[in-house]
């Protein structure tokens, strides 16, 4: 069989369509996915490679390094865009930062927080509020790692909760990040643990229980109350809630609200 032979032209050719592409999203490129400026300025190509190499099933160089840099980037932004119009390129890059650092699914994380929150950055629920939910305490967790850890001071500062809930939710992710941290280092403590989207949920419901056989529980008095007023996260209705149950709800918000499955999230 012939495979017809590529020109340098040819390549050169492409490079510069991608250049010129991406030229016009320079600023925002470097802002939320500069990964996405290698393709278009660093990704060089051999131009006598052999066409043997090239017709490998595997993804070119190029496919490998825009799929890992913002492939995931592209696809949480599309997702989000349907629930909330107005989202910033700012905000998705936050959101995909967070959970490299917490290691966690983007759209994990972007199901809960649209569940909490719609990402509504002043909504309210009794002494919580925020796109995260967050409150005094949660808060006051958030600072104090940024105190104590100099990686995690990135868009941190000393606020009240009434001052966190005016803020923007591109200035409340920051926190929201931190708090995550502050509950995997005290309750999981294993920080390279990848969190599945029950257990990221966990850490906002009842972190201390994360690693018992049932979060809350009707028949349970110390957590009965606790069951009480989040019936509605007992996704099997055994009157139990676990992380199991947790990960159900993640994964219908998904399938609805967000209109994403399981097989989009692997892509």
């Amino acid at each position: 069989m012939h495979i017809p032979r590529i020109r340098s032209s040819q390549v050169r050719g492409a490079f510069h369509k991608l250049r010129c592409v991406y030229a016009k999203k320079e600023r925002a490129a470097k802002k939320t996915i500069p990964g996405m400026l290698l393709l278009a300025q660093s990704i060089t190509m051999p131009v006598h490679a052999p066409v043997a190499k090239m017709s490998r099933l595997r993804p070119s160089v190029a496919t490998d390094v825009f799929e890992s840099q913002s492939a995931d980037f592209i696809r949480i932004r599309s997702m989000l865009q349907k629930v909330v119009p107005d989202i910033s390129d700012d905000f998705v890059g936050q959101i995909i930062e967070t959970s490299e650092r917490v290691k966690c699914e983007p759209d994990d994380l972007a199901a809960l927080l649209y569940r909490e929150s719609q990402l509504k950055p002043d909504s309210r629920n009794g002494n919580f509020g925020g796109i995260g939910q967050m409150n005094k305490h949660s808060l006051r967790l958030s600072i104090n790692l940024a105190d104590k850890d100099e990686s995690a001071k990135k868009g941190i500062s000393s606020i009240m909760l009434e001052k966190f809930l005016s803020l923007p939710r591109e200035e409340q992710m920051p926190y929201v990040r931190n708090y995550i941290l502050a509950m995997k280092s005290v309750y999981i403590r294993n920080m390279e643990k990848h969190l599945s989207g029950g257990e990221l949920y966990g850490l906002f419901y009842t972190p201390g229980r994360i690693n018992k056989k049932f979060l809350s529980s009707a028949n349970d008095s110390a957590t009965a109350k606790l069951y009480a007023s989040n019936k509605k996260l007992d996704y099997n209705k055994d009157s139990k809630i676990t992380i199991k149950d947790l990960q159900h709800i993640i994964d219908n918000v998904k399938a609805t609200d967000l209109n994403i499955s399981y097989a989009d999230a692997k892509k």
